[in-house]
C-alpha cells in the first residue's frame, strides 16, 4: 500500500466527518514523515466528532480506548485511527494524564504533543495547519517542544528518550533549550515502565544517526537512569558502536561480563535475549578456532551476520578471526547439512544399531555424526552413518563408549 493510497483512502473518512458537519484532518507522525518526504505506513486522524458520533458515521469501528476517544475506523479493510481532539490534565506520576478532556479546538488538542514536527495537522487536500511553527523545525531539523520544554517533560518524562529517538531516526538536532531541560529532567526518567523505555531504544537503533543519540544520552546523564546501562562506563558507551540494541548490549557484556548480571533489567523479549546469548557464544566458539563449517551449522545466518558486524565496527577480534568469520557466512549456502533433521539417520536409528537404550550419549553421538558429515568425512546416508556408529562406539553390557576417547 503507498502512502498516496493510505491518504487517499484516509481521506474519505475526512470527507464522512466534513459532510457531517465535523473536522477532520490528519495529524502526527504522518505528516511529518509525508512533509519531509519519508515513507509513511499508517495514518492518524483527529476530529471534533465525539467517540460515540464516530461509531455512528461508520459501519465498521472498533472501540480501542473510547474512554481516551480513540476510536478504529476501517475503511476499504484498512484500520484508521480516529481521536477526538483532546487535552489533558496534570500527569501526577509523569507518565500519563490524570484526567483527559474533549476539546472542540483543533489547536487545542495539538497543544498537547510532545514536539512542534509532530503538532502539525493537514487537510483531506493535504493542506498544513501548522500552529506551533513545526514546518520549521522540519527545514531547520531541530526536535524542539510545543510550549516550555520543561513543562513537556515534566508531564511525561518518556517525552526525552522520544527526542532522542527522533535525532536518531531523523538525523535532527535538539534545540538548546530542549537538551538543557533533558539534562535537568533526567532523573524522572525513574518513573516510567522498563517497557516503554526499552521499545524506545530499540527504535532509536534502528535510525540513521544513532551516535549523536547516544552522545546526548551521556551528556544529559539519562544514561544513569536507562536500566542495564546504567551499569556502564560512560566513556565506553559513547565509544561503543551498535546496529541494534542488542548489538550494543553483546559489544558491553562481552567486554565486561559481570554486565550479564543487569541484562535481565531492560525486560528483553525471549528472541532479543537469544539473539545475545547466541552472538556471544558464536563470538567464543570464533575465538576458540571453531572450524568454519562447523561455525556457520551451529549458529543461524543472521547472528553470524550481526556479529560480523559488532567485530568490524568496534574491533573487538584480530583480522584474521575477522577473515574466518565471512568465509563462515559464505559457507552457509554450500553445507552438507542445513539442521539435523537433514541427517539419514536419527535416535531410533542409532539405538537399534547398537541396541542400546536412549541417553545423553545419544546427542553426543548425533553431534559427532554431523560434524563427520559437515567436514566431509563421511556420506549423509544412513547405511554409512550406521557403519560409521559401529566403527566408532560400542555398547559394553549397556555402557556407551566411544572409541575415539569421547
Amino acid at each position: 500500500m503507498t502512502e498516496q493510497n493510505l491518504f487517499k483512502i484516509g481521506s474519505k473518512i475526512i470527507e464522512r466527518l466534513e459532510e457531517n458537519n465535523y473536522e477532520g484532518y490528519f495529524v502526527g507522525g504522518a505528516v511529518r514523515d509525508y512533509t519531509l518526504g519519508r515513507a509513511v505506513s499508517d495514518v492518524d486522524i483527529t476530529t471534533n466528532a465525539l467517540p460515540d458520533e464516530i461509531e455512528a458515521l461508520f459501519d465498521k469501528t472498533i472501540d480501542v480506548g473510547k474512554e481516551h476517544g480513540t476510536i478504529i475506523v476501517l475503511m476499504d479493510e484498512l484500520p484508521f485511527e480516529v481521536t477526538t481532539y483532546r487535552v489533558e490534565g496534570t500527569y501526577t506520576d509523569h507518565r500519563r494524564p490524570d484526567n483527559v478532556f474533549f476539546t472542540q479546538h483543533l489547536k487545542e488538542d495539538l497543544s498537547r504533543r510532545d514536539f512542534t514536527i509532530n503538532a502539525m495537522a493537514m487537510t483531506a487536500d493535504m493542506d498544513l495547519y501548522d500552529p506551533y511553527n513545526g514546518l520549521k523545525d522540519l527545514k531547520s531539523r531541530l526536535i524542539n517542544t510545543v510550549g516550555t520544554a520543561s513543562e513537556r517533560f515534566d508531564e511525561d518524562a518518556l517525552r526525552m528518550l522520544r527526542a532522542v529517538r527522533f535525532m536518531s531516526q531523523l538525523n535532527f538536532k535538539l534545540t538548546s533549550e530542549t537538551e538543557k531541560a533533558v539534562a535537568e529532567h533526567a532523573g524522572m526518567l525513574r518513573y516510567i515502565a522498563v517497557e516503554r523505555i526499552t521499545a524506545e531504544l530499540r527504535k532509536l537503533y534502528r535510525g540513521i544517526n544513532v551516535q549523536s543519540a547516544k552522545d546526548v544520552i551521556a551528556k544529559t546523564d539519562m544514561l544513569s537512569y536507562l536500566p542495564f546501562f546504567q551499569s556502564i562506563d560512560k566513556e565506553q558507551y559513547i565509544q561503543s558502536r551498535a546496529l541494534s540494541l542488542e548489538q550494543e548490549a553483546v559489544v558491553h557484556i562481552y567486554r565486561d561480563s559481570a554486565l550479564q548480571k543487569h541484562l535481565g533489567t531492560l525486560k528483553l523479549a525471549n528472541r532479543q535475549k537469544t539473539v545475545i546469548k547466541e552472538s556471544l557464544k558464536a563470538i567464543e566458539a570464533l575465538e576458540n578456532g571453531m572450524n568454519t563449517k562447523l561455525l556457520a551449522y551451529r549458529y543461524e545466518e543472521d547472528i553470524l551476520i550481526g556479529v560480523n558486524d559488532i567485530i568490524k565496527l568496534n574491533a573487538l577480534v584480530s583480522a584474521d578471526l575477522e577473515v574466518h568469520l565471512e568465509a563462515a557466512i559464505d559457507a552457509r549456502p554450500q553445507l552438507a547439512l542445513k539442521n539435523r533433521s537433514e541427517l539419514a539417520a536419527d535416535g531410533n536409528t542409532l539405538m537399534t544399531a547398537l541396541n542400546a537404550k536412549g541417553g545423553p550419549w545419544l546427542r553426543e553421538c548425533l553431534n559427532a555424526i554431523e560434524e563427520e558429515v559437515l567436514l566431509g568425512n563421511l556420506i549423509n546416508n544412513e547405511k554409512e552413518i550406521v557403519n560409521w556408529v559401529n566403527l566408532h562406539v560400542k555398547n559394553e553390557d549397556g555402557n556407551i563408549v566411544f572409541n575415539d576417547g569421547r
